[in-house]
């Protein structure tokens, strides 16, 4: 017999595993499904979060009691006040996190979440090109 589930996320990048929280926070039994269990919201090259725009995104998945800010708060090796020479209005916050440490923190609260099922799914030999 086959688990049942309420809301099926497929992709482990940041708005997937953002989805999955916030549709497990909300009670749903959620499954998230993945290609690969390494890089479960894996950070780009620039591994930062915060500055003008991106900032203002981090504080509103906060506010609705996401993960992104919570695991940046965990994971971070600097934070810095960005356009500090202009006026307060202006004023940034940015924090810059490890890599590899966001995606394995980002992880294990998945893994921690008692509503969230995390699937691996690898490619068929076909579609590996």
């Amino acid at each position: 017999m086959f688990p049942v589930y309420d809301v099926i996320v497929v992709g482990g990048g940041h708005a997937g595993c953002e989805a999955a929280v916030a549709a497990a926070n909300m009670g749903s039994k959620v499954l998230l499904a993945t290609m690969n269990m390494n890089t479960i919201a894996q950070m780009s090259c620039n591994p930062a979060m915060g500055g003008v725009a991106k900032g203002q995104i981090v504080r509103e998945i906060d506010a609705l009691g996401g993960y992104s800010g919570i695991i940046t708060d965990h994971t971070m090796v600097q934070f810095r006040m960005l356009n500090k020479s202009k006026g307060p209005a202006m004023w940034s916050p940015r924090a810059q996190s490890d890599r590899m440490l966001f995606a394995a923190k980002w992880r294990e609260m998945l893994e921690a979440h008692p509503n969230i099922c995390l699937l691996y799914t690898s490619p068929s030999p076909r579609d590996r090109g």
